[in-house]
């Protein structure tokens, strides 16, 4: 079995939000790129990440004069008063004997976890946990619903092929798919009941299917809880 698999979930389990990683600033002087180092470092805790996001920032630009060392605090804004992904920050010298301001630029990318197979899987394949491993995309490219912990499809099934490098849709696997023998819960206040039942379409987490109680015969719809569990909010 893959042991990057397993580095993988313990990393991600370890760290809640991941802070950006240091990148060289484009200085020509030390102090530049020490006030650069700064720029950036402010900027990172302005950001706001998600458990197992990374952001990475580059500064693109720096003015290639030399400015004296500041004999008062150096105080950063964002010039448009909020950040995005590209950024003008004004980086200003709060001091009367040496007081100056210049502007740079800085490009965020906002990373986002997702689950991958290492693997080409054809569709109506069971996934294993040893074929999948989680990789990082642009977050304003993760569209649709996707999935940061590879546990979640171990012994799932695919409803398409799925290719390496890219994301697991919930659309392209059933959690429960038709025709599986399940567990239909009715749950309220202090009770459950259950009893078996078969579904009668597709599901992926979260989806209300139609499920068939196998002793009543009835159909009802309940929402799907994990591969053999569906649940009827009473």
């Amino acid at each position: 079995m893959d042991n990057t698999f397993f580095k993988s979930l313990a990393f991600i389990a370890a760290v809640t939000c991941l802070t950006a990683a240091p990148s060289s600033c484009p200085a020509d002087s030390e102090y530049n790129q020490e006030l650069c180092e700064e720029a950036r470092e402010w900027l990172e805790g302005e950001l706001a990440l998600e458990d197992g996001e990374t952001a990475e920032i580059t500064i693109t630009s720096v003015p290639r004069r030399d400015y004296p060392v500041c004999e008062g605090p150096v105080e950063f804004s964002v010039a448009a008063g909020k950040v995005r992904k590209n950024n003008s920050i004004k980086t200003e010298c709060k001091s009367d004997t040496t007081p100056w301001h210049f502007y740079l630029t800085a490009r965020i990318v906002i990373k986002t976890p997702f689950v991958t197979v290492v693997n080409a899987v054809p569709k109506n394949s069971m996934l294993s946990r040893d074929n999948l491993t989680i990789a990082y995309m642009d977050k304003v490219l993760n569209r649709g619903t996707t999935f940061s912990d590879p546990a979640l499809l171990d012994g799932i099934r695919t409803k398409r092929d799925l290719k390496p490098g890219q994301p697991v849709h919930s659309n392209q696997i059933c959690v429960i798919c038709q025709g599986d023998e399940i567990d239909i819960e009715a749950a309220g206040g202090s009770f459950s009941i259950r009893t078996r039942g078969e579904a009668m379409q597709d599901g992926s987490y979260g989806d209300f299917i139609r499920v068939k109680n196998l002793k009543s015969g009835k159909t009802v719809k309940a929402r799907v809880i994990d591969s053999s569990l569906t649940r009827i909010d009473m």
